[in-house]
């Protein structure tokens, strides 16, 4: 099971659509485009912070490593999440 729900990899996409997605459909408003910015760093914080409280056997069993559980962990919220392998 991945860490990442994949709803959330959603929201981002549509958030950064690609013009050929854009011109099928009409642009989100600045309030919208605001609004699921805020939702998506919002997820990153709370995944970040899930992730620097899971212990040692829970990464392993995740296949995180330690190394790279820190270094993620670490990033500020408008970082993307990286791959935690």
């Amino acid at each position: 099971m991945s860490f990442q729900s994949r709803q959330r990899l959603t929201i981002e996409q549509d958030l950064f659509a690609t013009p050929a997605a854009a011109a099928k459909a009409a642009r989100p408003s600045l309030r919208q485009r605001i609004e699921v910015t805020l939702a998506v760093w919002r997820e990153r914080t709370t995944a970040r912070r899930s992730l620097a409280r899971m212990d040692a056997r829970s990464l392993r069993d995740a296949g995180i490593s330690p190394a790279a559980a820190a270094y993620e962990s670490g990033k500020p919220f408008w970082r993307a999440i990286g791959t935690l392998r």
